[in-house]
């Protein structure tokens, strides 16, 4: 992994990310791209304020999560709308990975909209790390879904770069009274896709991958989850599946959505 993109609103949200953002950069010898967006409905002489002041705190936050460690960064407060100024970088650069916060809840509009965060993760074409946990350690413990599709085959190989060292448990989702179609239809993804070594084989159960997911989280200590997006055609580019958006609102712990 090249280069990480982080993006920080300098909510306690973001600070979470910013510091896991940081962690990852100089573990894995990665740039590091700090952006904040400034609302560009502020009046010109607020915004200038607000944007020297954010340089300067997002300059000590990261000087702090660095604890002394050389770090290859950048940091880039833009004055505009958040998602169009985040997604105008990211797709003019070169980097492997986008790292965000959770959300900030808003129990009625959350039921009527899309989050900002759905939203990141829905148009994004990089990968999304939405980090839950204060953390400076590297991942210990990492649970992934398995859909046998060549999008999952890609979250699998992310989250293996960011977590290298760490020990891993896949699952794999099946209807009731499948079991065997499931593990031979395994079998051929397996041989097909280009996945890390040294996986171990899936869990396989009988049950919907939401329920799943709750199952596994209540009897396991994991720290990352990573997930295809599961998308499908719709009006207009396309939108996340209902088991991908509830995982984005509501992540069990830190969360890796492939695209």
């Amino acid at each position: 992994m090249k280069s990480i993109i982080v993006a920080s609103d300098l909510s306690n949200r973001s600070r979470a990310a910013l510091t896991r953002s940081v962690t990852l950069a100089a573990s894995l010898g990665a740039r590091l791209q700090i952006v904040h967006v400034v609302d560009g409905a502020m009046p010109t002489e607020t915004a200038a304020k607000v944007k020297q002041d954010a340089e300067t705190e997002l300059s000590e936050q990261v000087k702090d999560d660095a604890k002394g460690r050389i770090l290859d960064h950048k940091i880039s407060v833009l004055i505009g709308d958040p998602i169009e100024e985040i997604n105008a970088i990211v797709q003019n650069s070169d980097a492997d990975l986008l790292v965000v916060g959770i959300h900030r809840r808003r129990v009625f509009m959350d039921q009527i909209r899309e989050t900002t965060m759905e939203h990141l993760v829905r148009s994004s074409r990089l990968p999304v790390l939405l980090v839950v946990r204060d953390a400076e350690q590297d991942y210990a413990h990492v649970l992934g879904g398995v859909d046998l599709s060549s999008i999952c085959a890609g979250a699998l190989r992310k989250a293996y770069q960011i977590a290298p060292n760490a020990k891993w448990t896949l699952f794999h989702a099946h209807e009731v009274s499948f079991r065997q179609e499931a593990e031979r239809d395994y079998a051929t993804w397996k041989a097909l896709s280009d996945l890390p070594p040294n996986l171990p084989a899936p869990v396989f159960v009988e049950t919907s991958a939401s329920d799943a997911v709750h199952d596994l989280m209540e009897k396991g200590d994991y720290d990352l989850l990573a997930i295809g997006a599961y998308t499908r055609s719709n009006i207009g580019r396309y939108v996340l599946g209902g088991f991908t958006s509830s995982l984005v609102r509501r992540p069990p712990c830190d969360l890796l959505v492939a695209p």
